[in-house]
């Protein structure tokens, strides 16, 4: 959602889902950007790293999986958060609807959509505003191909926010996409349980931060 350095990486995923390329061009363009990421990975044990080269390790270490792998480390993802006590005892959850290169969470909001109140975040100018979900809310592609229910807005209050990032690490900082929607819109929201959710390799040991990031209450990888 976040992601101005390339929207229209964003829109495309990690490149390759539902890509009618050879398997043996994948394998070599997988196998390119894992070399990369080699090259790059001894900066995860310094805490010198800027934002903006902390991003380009993520996207590499995406590119470097294949998109049935990440499919099936957001399911294992999302079953944890399902588990969470948090998630459990909350009525009206804020989730997202997942970019390609996201935790995949629409199993999840549509398990779910009948069962709690589930909202979704929808961008407007340079704010989140808050959508809830019922049985009859449909979806249409909003900025960056981000998929948002079209209904009115929401303006009630939550029990749980759950939050994608780029990366996270122990004392629950944030490495967003670079516009700081969501650090805006968890300011307003600051008393509420926040949840952030991410694939293991997304959790690193330092994340720099500045005076207008939020940090997670936790962390579900």
């Amino acid at each position: 959602m976040e992601d101005m350095d390339d929207p229209s990486y964003v829109a495309r995923g990690n490149g390759f889902c539902d890509s009618k390329f050879s398997e043996d061009f994948l394998n070599g363009q997988i196998e390119k950007y894992r070399a990369q990421l080699r090259q790059l990975e001894k900066r995860m044990l310094s805490e010198n790293y800027t934002k903006p080269e902390l991003r380009s390790i993520i996207r590499l270490m995406k590119k470097s999986r294949f998109p049935d792998e990440l499919n099936e480390m957001s399911r294992e993802v999302m079953s944890r958060l399902e588990r969470h006590p948090a998630f459990k005892k909350a009525h009206t959850i804020l989730l997202y609807a997942s970019l390609p290169d996201e935790v995949r969470t629409f199993e999840l909001i549509e398990k779910w959509r009948n069962r709690k109140h589930i909202v979704l975040p929808t961008v407007v100018g340079d704010d989140i505003v808050p959508v809830a979900l019922d049985a009859n809310t449909s979806f249409v592609t909003g900025d960056f191909n981000i998929l948002e229910p079209d209904s009115a807005p929401y303006t009630g209050d939550f029990d749980l926010i759950v939050v994608p990032g780029m990366a996270f690490d122990d004392q629950g900082n944030r490495l967003g996409r670079g516009k700081g929607y969501y650090d805006r819109f968890l300011a307003q929201h600051a008393h509420v349980h926040t949840i952030g959710v991410c694939f293991n390799f997304q959790k690193v040991p330092f994340v720099p931060t500045e005076k207008t990031d939020i940090a997670m209450s936790e962390i579900v990888y």
